[in-house]
């Protein structure tokens, strides 16, 4: 009877290790294993084709995640090979790589936010090398890329070529790729030709090499005429036809990454040079769309440093240079100490959005700072309601560099789960926040489309506006409206203007749309 017992248990344990070496294996298989087709990339030719998929999952929690990449020659295999991806823990997706297909080989381009951009080369016939392109060959590629139909030099160097095509001098590598720096010297060129002739202005140049001819960067220090803002207006128009200039012989999409890797350095008698980079505060993406937008996001870059305002410039640095758009509140840098006098004079300020704890303290969404009609804030809270006295400095900048104007601030009943919005583009859009540590760290929240149908059948979002935040048992629920611009009725309410309810069973760390109510 007993080993009969004994018998029994045994295969019960043993039944029970093989479910969880099975459920382990699943498992391993999902996060190590699987493979999963991204995408697939096909030559001008249809002769050759490229596919990448996933392997398995991004190694948790922000780890690399684990690309295969197949190419393929009809139905032969040229090669096969592995590629990690560091992108914050995403998931490899087509984002991640770009091809480009040449005449003896193919380019494939690895891209991630916390990596260098990578360039495999693969070459159909399976070679190791690259022995260079015949001076037409050269000739059709920066054709079909750079658009230069009329190449009047070619001549052969030690590290590669020196070129000279459409009135244009630069120079490319040997490589597969033929790295090039015709768009750097085209944007140097015709910079050189606007400053003084066509703006009355100094021009200098900051120069920064790399490995390639492609890696170049002209930044163009151009002066105002005085220290004084009376320069001001006139600056701004100025540098806005530069780069419409700039556009017309060079667009930006031609040349994209070569414009976001530069921007202007500001001089001004005086003063300390400035740096204002282009792939930041004054982004070039939406130039072409708004232009007075990035007109008033210059002339107010510039109203600031010649108040002051940026007191976080490296004045004992070599170049004198810093990007503006790194610390865009000089208040609230991180080598300036917000001493007690400090948070005093924000305690005094005048301020509509708080939270009123249960335990009698009041939290503030302060406006310490206002740019381009937008505001920024502090988070203070008061141990003693209306007394500045008690104030304490909770977050420097709770919204995350974002401006607008503050829509309301709330805790939950745990005290430390919380919710805030800001609203921007003039009051009709609003942005919502999260925390998870009473205040001292926030993190945007994208909420999901509720799908709604146009009468193309389309799917769109009219819900932009967080309005509330509110809790019921375990459930947050979170009201958002339209705003003011929003024209969404719903026929199964009626022909009613509605709002959106959404709702999270995980305290706050996922919310699903939930339905539509008649606002």
């Amino acid at each position: 009877m007993i080993k009969k017992v004994i018998k029994t248990i045994a295969c019960v344990i043993g039944a029970f290790l093989f479910v969880l070496l099975v459920l382990f294996l699943c498992l391993k298989y999902q996060m190590s294993w699987k493979i999963t087709d991204i995408g697939t990339e096909q030559s001008p030719d249809g002769r050759y084709r490229i596919v990448f998929q996933a392997i398995g999952e991004a190694d948790w929690p922000f780890g690399a995640s684990h690309a295969k990449v197949t190419i393929k020659d009809e139905d032969r295999i040229v090669d096969s090979f592995r590629q990690d991806i560091f992108d914050d823990g995403g998931q490899f997706r087509p984002a991640n790589y770009s091809v480009e297909w040449m005449k003896y080989g193919v380019i494939i381009t690895f891209m991630g936010s916390e990596q260098p951009d990578r360039e495999v080369e693969i070459f159909y016939d399976g070679r190791d090398s690259f022995v260079g392109y015949s001076y037409e060959e050269i000739e059709d590629i920066l054709r079909s890329r750079e658009g230069i139909y009329n190449v009047e030099k070619i001549s052969k160097e030690k590290d590669g070529y020196a070129i000279r095509g459409d009135g244009i001098d630069f120079r490319a590598d040997t490589s597969l790729a033929l790295h090039n720096s015709y768009p750097q010297e085209l944007f140097k060129a015709v910079t050189d030709e606007l400053f003084p002739e066509r703006f009355r202005r100094s021009l200098d140049w900051d120069v920064k090499e790399g490995e390639s001819p492609a890696d170049l960067i002209y930044t163009p220090i151009i002066s105002m005429n005085g220290p004084g803002s009376q320069d001001l207006n006139s600056y701004c128009d100025d540098i806005c036809e530069w780069l419409d200039c700039c556009f017309d012989r060079l667009p930006y999409m031609r040349a994209k990454k070569m414009y976001d890797s530069t921007g202007l350095i500001l001089s001004v008698p005086g003063y300390e040079k400035v740096r204002f980079g282009f792939n930041s505060m004054l982004r070039l993406d939406s130039y072409s769309a708004d232009r007075v937008e990035f007109y008033n996001d210059l002339y107010t870059c510039i109203d600031r440093y010649l108040n002051h305002e940026y007191d976080f410039i490296d004045t004992s640095s070599g170049n004198h240079t810093i990007d503006a758009a790194d610390r865009p509140d000089s208040t609230l840098n991180e080598t300036t100490e917000i001493n007690d006098d400090v948070i005093k004079q924000w305690a005094s300020y005048d301020f509509e959005v708080v939270y009123d704890s249960p335990d009698g303290r009041e939290y503030a969404l302060v406006p310490i700072d206002r740019a381009l009609g937008s505001s920024f804030y502090v988070l203070l809270v008061f141990n003693e309601k209306g007394n500045p006295d008690s104030a304490e400095l909770l977050n420097t900048d709770p919204f995350n560099q974002n401006g607008g104007e503050a829509r309301f601030i709330t805790f939950l009943s745990n005290g430390i789960t919380g919710f805030a919005a800001l609203s921007y583009a003039g009051g009709s859009e609003g942005l919502l926040f999260e925390t998870f540590d009473g205040g001292k760290s926030y993190q945007e929240i994208i909420l999901p489309s509720p799908k709604i149908e146009l009468p193309t059948g389309e799917f769109y979002n009219p819900f932009v506006m967080p309005e509330e935040a509110w809790e019921e048992s375990d459930t947050i629920y979170l009201k958002v409206s339209q705003g003011p611009d929003g024209d969404h009725h719903s026929e199964k309410l009626g022909g009613a203007r509605t709002i959106g309810i959404y709702a999270s069973t995980d305290k706050g760390k996922t919310f699903e749309f939930v339905k539509e109510e008649a606002e």
